[in-house]
């Protein structure tokens, strides 16, 4: 482009960096940091046009189930040994992508009224001794006054089924919920009795049958037939669970942890089906419901008659939503609100013995990583900064370089603690989350101009330099080559949205700063570009490449300019 004038959009530079353009070429911002002021970047179409409206509304009309319906249905998940393997991870970029992530066949025509729960739930070696003691008697179906209420949704024994796969996959990396209690509780009876307590099972049944089947389960819960029908069982849950609790007009009154949990899990559940507006409610609501029963310790008197296991649990739940709510403020762009939970220990909640326990989950290491992300860190990500003189007064060059060492110092992959007894899960979990923390972090100083973008200039701070993204994109490709895609597939659709996020850092850097690319490639292998080419691959292994950000990431990819010479 050597035409110059006033242009109708933002240049391809300010735009990546997120800062205002004055549309001119060039621009006042790259004359002065001496960038290569460019429009090149081709506009994305914003909608359906002409018969496509028609035919979107069309079917909006005769399936109205894909409201609710995930947009990840399961595949067969490989094996551990051969979701990463060589074949895969090809290091050639001139590798077709077709041969990496071959397109779906047609959804086959189901028919719910021949859907059985059982049909796609754990057997044998999955139900654990404890879910197998509960008695065979346990009827969710009966007629008398007292159980009116209880939806027929499901048999006694696929509750049970669905709730020992929730403990045996889900509390791994989600331990909101007392096991040996709520199975004594659920052994009583009491969610025939207790609207509230019944509304939290069928949600958490709902949440099971949600997220990622792993390749252990029976060999019919991949079939997409099966998987759409299962999604609808789970939307009837999700509505009986929320009428069973607005029965009671007065519940946020005082309300009970069961409700706290039970909006948390509906919360859960929406996210796993993409409905981000609804999520965001529930997640609020749980937050609300929290500080009104004094979850994290204020409210006086009440600490005292607590037991130890009571005073556990709530400080897993404290912790859980304080961390959710603080990433999901960050993936979404939403603000954190006045009472939002702290990720500071609530001290008072815990007897002595406890800190083992919740060490022991990676929960407390969980909660040192997101202590980072405050209100005033929210307000700078969402673009709402205190300013003067047009410049951000809470984020400097020196500020940042301490969030990222403690974002760094909360956690070592690579070292092994045999007093720290975390599980394959667990581990990727907290691996995968610290450098998307890191991601966001440079992503953040890229932004507010924080970064070292002069090639020619050195900084003591590695964290500080443009190809930083680089260097987090080529450390977390390594963590997901010693990981099994299981323990990374049961954390469902969100770990893969932390990935693409890290991965469209590099491809964005490359497109609007390709001097970087020419420079590294001369430094390392494989190439940055190479690395990329295994992120494809990563993300089309998970569940068959079924969810909403392969395609974008192989998009970006391809459009990328020719490595220079």
């Amino acid at each position: 482009m050597s035409s110059t004038g006033t242009r109708d959009r933002t240049c391809d530079q300010c735009s990546f960096r997120k800062v205002k353009c004055d549309r001119q070429y060039p621009c006042n911002k790259c004359q002065s940091h001496s960038f290569v002021c460019s429009y090149d970047k081709p506009r994305r179409k914003k909608g359906p046009t002409g018969k496509r409206i028609g035919l979107i509304r069309s079917e909006a009309n005769t399936q109205p189930l894909q409201q609710l319906v995930p947009v990840t249905p399961p595949t067969e998940s490989p094996s551990p040994e051969d979701s990463l393997g060589p074949a895969f991870f090809t290091s050639d970029p001139r590798t077709p992508l077709s041969l990496i992530c071959p397109q779906p066949p047609p959804d086959p025509v189901f028919n719910v009224s021949s859907f059985s729960v059982s049909s796609y739930l754990p057997v044998g070696p999955f139900l654990s001794p404890s879910a197998q003691s509960i008695q065979t008697d346990l009827s969710l179906l009966q007629s008398s006054a007292s159980t009116a209420a209880w939806p027929t949704l499901a048999t006694d024994e696929e509750i049970r089924s669905l709730i020992d796969t929730y403990f045996s996959r889900i509390e791994k990396f989600l331990p909101v919920i007392t096991k040996s209690t709520f199975l004594a509780r659920l052994h009583a009876l009491e969610h025939t009795r207790n609207i509230h307590f019944g509304a939290l099972v069928l949600t958490m049944c709902a949440f099971t049958l949600l997220q990622p089947i792993t390749k252990q389960d029976s060999s019919e819960s991949n079939d997409k037939r099966i998987f759409k029908e299962r999604i609808q069982t789970a939307h009837s849950m999700m509505s009986a669970a929320v009428s069973m609790r607005d029965s009671d007009a007065m519940f946020a009154e005082n309300p009970t942890l069961d409700s706290v949990l039970m909006s948390f899990f509906l919360f859960s559940c929406f996210f796993n089906c993409q409905m981000h507006h609804a999520a965001w409610f529930r997640l609020q609501e749980a937050v609300t419901l929290a500080e009104i029963m004094g979850l994290q310790g204020k409210r006086d008197g009440w600490k005292e008659n607590l037991t130890d296991e009571e005073r556990e649990q709530r400080t897993r739940v404290y912790w859980v939503l304080a961390v959710t709510e603080r990433a999901y403020a960050l993936q979404r762009h939403h603000s954190l609100i006045r009472t939002s939970p702290s990720p500071n220990k609530p001290a008072s909640l815990l007897a002595p013995n406890l800190f083992f326990t919740l060490s022991a989950t990676g929960l407390d290491t969980m909660v040192e990583l997101y202590k980072v992300v405050d209100a005033d860190l929210i307000d700078c990500w969402n673009g709402r900064c205190a300013t003067a003189d047009g410049a951000c007064t809470k984020l400097s060059a020196e500020r940042a370089a301490s969030m990222h060492k403690l974002v760094a110092d909360a956690y070592d992959h690579d070292s092994v603690n045999p007093d720290r007894a975390l599980n394959e899960t667990q581990r990727a979990d907290l691996a995968i989350s610290q450098q998307w923390l890191h991601n966001r972090l440079w992503q953040l100083c890229l932004s507010h101009g924080v970064l070292v973008l002069d090639r020619t200039t050195s900084t003591d701070h590695r964290e500080l330099r443009l190809t930083y993204a680089c260097d987090i994109a080529r450390k977390t490709m390594s963590i997901c080559r010693s990981l099994s895609m299981e323990s990374m597939e049961v954390h469902g659709i969100g770990i893969m949205e932390k990935l693409y996020d890290i991965a469209s850092s590099v491809v964005g850097l490359m497109s609007c700063f390709p001097w970087i690319e020419g420079q590294r490639n001369r430094e390392l292998v494989p190439s940055d570009r190479e690395i990329l080419n295994q992120y494809i691959a990563l993300l089309a292994t998970f569940r068959g490449g079924q969810h909403p950000y392969l395609l974008p990431l192989m998009t970006d990819i391809t459009s990328l300019p020719p490595v220079a010479a």
